[in-house]
Order: C-alpha cells, then sequence, then structure tokens
C-alpha cells in the first residue's frame, strides 16, 4: 500500500524509473539472501497451474545451462514447458521437465517429470481438481514415481488482490527404486497418501509478484512416513512475454530410499518466456 501511494504521487518518467530500480533491488537481494544447492523432492506446480492467463491456450518455457571447467567440470541443463488451457469454470495444466548434469565425465543428476492437472470451479471459492504424475530420477534413486490424486480446493481473495487456497486430496502413489545394488534395490512401494498444500501469493507492486507454498503428506496408515516442501518463489516481469522467477524450496522426506538424504534445498533462477 505504501509503495503504491508513494508511486502515484510521482511524476510518469520517475515512476517507471522507480519501478526499474525496485526489480533490479529486489532481484539482487534475492540472489545474495538464498544460497545455490541441490534439487528438492515435491516438485510444487501450484503456482504455475493458478497462474492468471487470458481463456484459451497459454504456455511459458523456461531453461537453465549452468557450464565450469577447470578444478570441475560441469555441464548442467534443464528444460521446462508449462501449458495452461482456460475456459470458463474449466482449468487443464500440463508441465513437463528434465534435468540433466555430466560432472568429470560422469551423470550426476539426470530426471524427467511431467505432471497432469485438471480443476473445476464449482461454488463460490470451491473447487475441485484430479491430477497424474511420471517422475524419474537418478538423483533420488527412483526408477519410477507414478500419482493420481483428486480433492477439494478453496481459495479466498484477500486485501490488494493477493490469494491463499488450500487443497487436500487422497493420493494413490507407485514407486519403484532402482536396481543398483544398494539395500532397497529394485524394491517397489504402493502407497495412500494424503496430500495437503497451501498458498498464498499476489504483487507487491506492479511487475513483481511473490508466492509462498507448504505442502504436507503423510501415508494414511502412518503419519510417521511424511514429506514436506516449502517454497518461496519471486516473479519479476521484465516484457510482457519476459519475467525471471527466483525460487528457494525446502524439502524433507522422513523415510528416504537407502542411501538418499533426508533433507534437501535448492535455488533457482530461471528464465520464462510466456506465449
Amino acid at each position: 500500500m505504501l509503495i503504491r501511494t508513494f508511486v502515484d504521487g510521482l511524476p510518469a518518467s520517475r515512476v517507471h524509473r522507480n519501478q526499474a530500480t525496485l526489480r533490479s533491488t529486489w532481484i539482487v537481494c534475492l540472489t545474495l539472501l538464498l544460497p545455490v544447492v541441490a534439487e528438492a523432492r515435491i516438485v510444487n506446480v501450484q503456482s504455475a497451474a493458478s497462474r492468471k492467463a487470458e481463456e484459451g491456450l497459454s504456455a511459458e518455457l523456461a531453461g537453465t545451462l549452468l557450464w565450469t571447467t577447470g578444478n570441475t567440470n560441469v555441464l548442467q541443463t534443464s528444460a521446462r514447458a508449462d501449458v495452461l488451457y482456460l475456459d470458463g469454470p474449466h482449468r487443464t495444466f500440463f508441465t513437463g521437465r528434465i534435468v540433466r548434469a555430466v560432472e568429470d565425465g560422469d551423470t550426476s543428476i539426470n530426471s524427467l517429470f511431467e505432471h497432469l492437472r485438471y480443476r473445476r470451479r464449482f461454488v463460490g471459492p470451491l473447487s475441485g481438481e484430479t491430477f497424474l504424475q511420471h517422475e524419474y530420477d537418478e538423483f533420488r534413486r527412483l526408477a519410477l514415481r507414478a500419482l493420481f490424486g483428486l480433492g477439494p480446493r478453496i481459495e479466498f481473495r484477500l486485501v490488494y488482490d493477493w490469494e491463499i487456497a488450500v487443497g487436500s486430496a487422497w493420493m494413490l502413489e507407485f514407486e519403484c527404486f532402482r536396481d543398483d545394488g544398494a539395500p532397497d534395490a529394485g524394491e517397489e512401494e504402493l502407497n495412500q497418501r494424503w496430500s495437503n498444500y497451501l498458498t498464498v501469493g499476489g504483487e507487491i507492486t506492479e511487475g513483481i509478484a511473490l508466492s509462498h507454498t507448504f505442502y504436507f503428506q503423510p501415508r494414511f496408515d502412518d503419519f510417521g512416513d511424511h514429506r514436506l516442501l516449502s517454497e518461496t518463489a519471486a516473479v519479476l516481469d521484465v516484457k510482457t512475454w519476459l519475467a525471471v522467477k527466483l525460487a528457494f524450496v525446502t524439502a524433507y522426506d522422513s523415510r528416504p530410499p537407502a542411501e538418499v538424504r533426508r533433507l534437501d534445498t535448492s535455488f533457482t533462477t530461471s528464465l520464462l518466456l510466456r506465449m
């Protein structure tokens, strides 16, 4: 509110200069505050699946490239495509992501992820959604992870166009671990989980949006086997068709596969191409 009041009282030329300065300041501050570390386990699709868009088909493309030489030779590439289709109360979302990294000639990260979600608004803040997901992650020793889930979602609009949403779903999860010599190599698991999330987001000023999402996924038959995820993200518009996204993620798995750590954190910086 204070930012908007201040900006409204400035001449147009100074408004543009101040908005550009604000964007630059936020990019620098967030980049300095958030560390760059390993990949997280749960993939949060809420911000992308819930983004504002016009009726019909729209898409976002993102990619990163890391190349280092010298003491360590690393080549890491990642790509993501998000497709959203809106038709009245119907919202259909698909995302596909791939990450590959080679360190000193050996593959260190190799993962593939696809997620399809359908959401329908019913009455007032109430919606229903269902989703399918497939995942392969060499780094986490997953040969296959497949999900199916469905449940309700409730959305509320707060002050200054900020929104908060709560979702809860029954989720059927199948996992198969890699046959790599670890104690649980080749094992398969079929579990039913209770997937819950809380997400809040909005614009702090024109062209700068913040969001935070928290997930809690326990097994129905054993709450001691649970997964947590917390993601804070900022999206800074450069052009109508181009944006920068900064995201910091903390993920925890109480019972991960053998030889996989319980806690992961990650910081990513992405360029988003909007179509």
